[in-house]
């Protein structure tokens, strides 16, 4: 009986050990599910405390850069850890692990050119002007095909240049001139001719000396500069070729970039597409697009500016009095009587094609044209490029030449200044971060971009 007893009690304390070892794995795995979960639930609020601070940043874009450039971006100054830190004591942790920001994304050149696209995505209207690029690259082509070129350094390498110069110049050798030419002017209406020359010489004397405010030489009555003027022609129309017109991306950077950049024009004539003044970017008008175009600065930007222009509007204005054969038929006869006169003086050793010489006369019209529309463009008023029967077909403006211009710079280049101009006006801009917070167990990362770059 006694060891029938004692057989019960060790089946019994058998049992006892066995559910206490299967109870005691229980409480443990309870324990650490709750644990688990407790870290789970904790990790999940420290991801949301660290996403809602990442979202607040990002939030806080700058307004103006948005409105005026179409760009989304923020700046270091904004960024804290405020909202972190309340989104987890919302949660009621009054600690939490630290919070790291860092990854910062940099705007580059990618992230400018999406921002161009989206911006004229709802501002198509604004390239419209892309037709005159095409004029103007019709009018070079023109002006090259006309032979003037071949005219002026013929000219300018013979001695007649020497004495037309002193004619126009008004030297008092000029009477004396006429009167050793005597005869040998076989002129049919010489003194309707000398009237002409007289109206065409008071136009090249410049007595005015307007044209000395252009940041550098024209030099009207020195046909050098204007061989200048015409061998940059060549160049030019080599850059316009080489960029396609057709290629969407570059004109509306090209586009971009003119318009929407702080240029030479004075403040109170200019501002940005959108109406916003360059006053409330930045203090002091600046030569943005100018730079942008030349990557040059200050009054080197402007001159160069102003070469170019001077090569695009001496090659127009050329073209409109050279097409125009009635005035052509009246320069002739000054270019005869020019012609003779010349061959007298030099007692025959100096002679030039009379028509030759209408080409160099006309090109110093162009030339003196061309540097009062500079001047026009630079108070803001247009110039006109085409007319017909005395109608402004087609006219420009000072961004539409820089416009024109931009379309030989490439897009690398363009977006690169572009960036070094707005990191000078808004400061470090960047398009993404990324937060991180460890809390022992589990290591929080959160990354964010604005959607505009992909």
């Amino acid at each position: 009986m006694l060891r029938m007893i004692n057989r019960r009690k060790n089946r019994y304390g058998a049992s006892s050990v066995f559910l206490g070892i299967v109870l005691s794995s229980v409480i443990l795995i309870e324990c650490t599910f709750l644990t688990f979960v407790w870290e789970l639930d904790y990790s999940i609020k420290v991801n949301n405390a660290v996403d809602a601070q990442i979202e607040s940043i990002m939030c806080e874009y700058n307004r103006q850069l948005f409105d005026v450039y179409g760009i989304y971006a923020f700046t270091m100054n904004v960024v804290d850890d405020d909202v972190y830190s309340k989104a987890l004591l919302a949660c009621g942790y009054t600690e939490g692990p630290e919070l790291n920001l860092g990854g910062y994304k940099k705007i580059d050149r990618k992230a400018l050119r999406d921002a161009i696209n989206m911006y004229y995505s709802y501002r198509a209207s604004g390239i419209a002007i892309v037709q005159i690029a095409d004029v103007f690259s019709a009018v070079i082509e023109e002006f090259l095909n006309t032979g003037v070129l071949k005219s002026i350094k013929e000219y300018t390498s013979s001695p007649a240049a020497g004495y037309v110069t002193d004619i126009i110049q008004g030297s008092e050798k000029i009477s004396e001139w006429l009167e050793k030419a005597g005869k040998a002017l076989k002129i049919d209406d010489l003194e309707s001719g000398l009237k002409l020359f007289d109206q065409l010489k008071n136009k090249l004397n410049l007595k005015d000396n307007d044209l000395e405010d252009l940041s550098f030489g024209i030099g009207i009555k020195d046909m050098k500069p204007a061989i200048k003027l015409i061998d940059g022609l060549s160049e030019l129309h080599e850059s316009l070729g080489k960029s396609d017109f057709k290629i969407v991306t570059h004109i509306l950077e090209a586009n971009y970039c003119s318009y929407n950049f702080d240029c030479y024009l004075k403040p109170d004539i200019d501002a940005t597409i959108n109406g916003t003044a360059f006053s409330s970017i930045h203090e002091k008008n600046k030569d943005d697009a100018e730079f942008i175009l030349t990557g040059l600065t200050g009054n080197k930007s402007i001159a160069a500016v102003n070469f170019l222009l001077m090569q695009v509007l001496t090659g127009s204005n050329f073209l409109k009095d050279y097409l125009d054969k009635e005035f052509r038929a009246k320069v002739d006869v000054v270019s005869k009587i020019l012609s003779a006169i010349i061959a007298a003086v030099s007692e025959g050793t100096v002679e030039i094609d009379y028509r030759i010489i209408t080409v160099a006369l006309i090109v110093l019209l162009a030339t003196f044209k061309a540097g009062k529309d500079i001047i026009a463009l630079r108070k803001g008023e247009r110039v006109t490029l085409v007319k017909v029967k005395d109608k402004d077909l087609i006219t420009a403006g000072y961004r539409d030449f820089l416009f024109l211009f931009m379309q030989a710079v490439p897009d690398e280049t363009m977006e690169k200044r572009a960036l070094t101009i707005l990191t000078r006006d808004f400061g470090d801009l960047y398009t993404g971060i990324t937060g991180t917070a460890d809390t022992g167990l589990k290591k929080i990362s959160v990354s964010r971009s604005y959607a505009l770059y992909g």
